[in-house]
């Protein structure tokens, strides 16, 4: 009889930490909000949108921003559902946003003051969607202190770049790579923004990321976790040409020596054996099976 009582309560216990559990970690889903409209590269109005997802609860949850890959050429939010979805129901909420990409009347044309404006409007759509947030924060509950910007491939890139500009000596740095040498003054002058961010950033999320100059990272800046295939033919895992446009960066590895370097909390996950679409979008594949788990793990702490 006392077995028979000691076993129920056991489980009746386990029950009720499972179910507690699965209740905090549902995901809220808001799609499609508006947060800017802005003018594209063929000087037309564009309607920017994001969806949020939320871990139920009344607590003040890390945000992180996440942008989607293609190459500032393709590319949309939806690729970066599952990933949202997990990350919510780990107690993060997340906003995963469009942002401005290179028209397609463009796409056989390109050229580096093309791709180099790409960048520019991806890095000032970011800060709009971060400033829209977190100006609302009246209808959204978030952590002020803990912003989180990241995303895979050219997401990458544009929240590498966004994380690391913070001074007009980076600017001038930025000017000195190939792709900003023609860059027009107005354009040069409006990047003066990047350096006057009304939010901080806390952490930096690389899947596949490359910054154009790792110099741009300075001590005290942003902690980063990479995670990045050393058979990447798209973006280099060291240093290398980027796509095949000539565009030379550095990626995981180069800024991971750089980030110990200058004592910035960080962690490279090097995968072997694999492509430039390794952990994708957030997505497990054979060769990073505990890839999630990792990232969780750092951006926990």
């Amino acid at each position: 009889m006392y077995m028979k009582l000691k076993l129920q309560i056991i489980t009746l216990v386990f029950i009720f930490f499972n179910a507690s559990s699965t209740f905090a970690y549902h995901a809220k889903i808001i799609s499609n909000i508006t947060y800017a409209e802005k003018i594209n590269q063929n000087g037309e109005s564009e309607q920017l949108e994001f969806d949020l997802y939320q871990p139920t609860g009344n607590v003040k949850n890390k945000i992180i921003y996440l942008m989607h890959g293609g190459g500032f050429l393709h590319g949309e939010k939806e690729d970066f559902v599952k990933y949202s979805n997990y990350l919510a129901k780990h107690g993060f909420t997340v906003c995963n946003l469009n942002y401005r990409l290179i028209p397609d009347e463009y796409h056989e044309r390109l050229n580096y003051d093309i791709y180099a404006t790409s960048l520019v409007f991806a890095m000032d759509d970011l800060d709009s969607a971060i400033r829209f947030i977190h100006d609302n924060s009246d209808i959204y509950d978030v952590d002020d202190h803990e912003i989180i910007i990241g995303g895979y491939s050219a997401g990458a890139l544009t929240s590498l770049h966004y994380a690391y500009i913070n001074s007009v000596d980076d600017l001038f740095l930025l000017s000195q790579s190939d792709i900003f040498m023609n860059l027009s003054e107005e354009k040069q002058s409006f990047m003066t923004k990047f350096t006057e961010k009304k939010y901080k950033i806390s952490k930096v999320i690389s899947i596949a990321g490359s910054l154009l100059s790792p110099y741009l990272m300075h001590e005290g800046e942003p902690s980063i976790i990479s995670v990045h295939s050393v058979g990447d033919e798209v973006v280099p895992y060291e240093l290398g040409d980027t796509d095949g446009t000539g565009i030379i960066s550095y990626g995981s590895k180069m800024i991971h020596q750089a980030a110990n370097n200058l004592s910035i909390m960080n962690q490279l996950i090097t995968v072997n054996d694999d492509d430039h679409g390794s952990f994708g979008n957030g997505i497990e594949n054979e060769n990073c099976q505990n890839c999630r788990t990792r990232v969780d793990e750092f951006l926990s702490r």
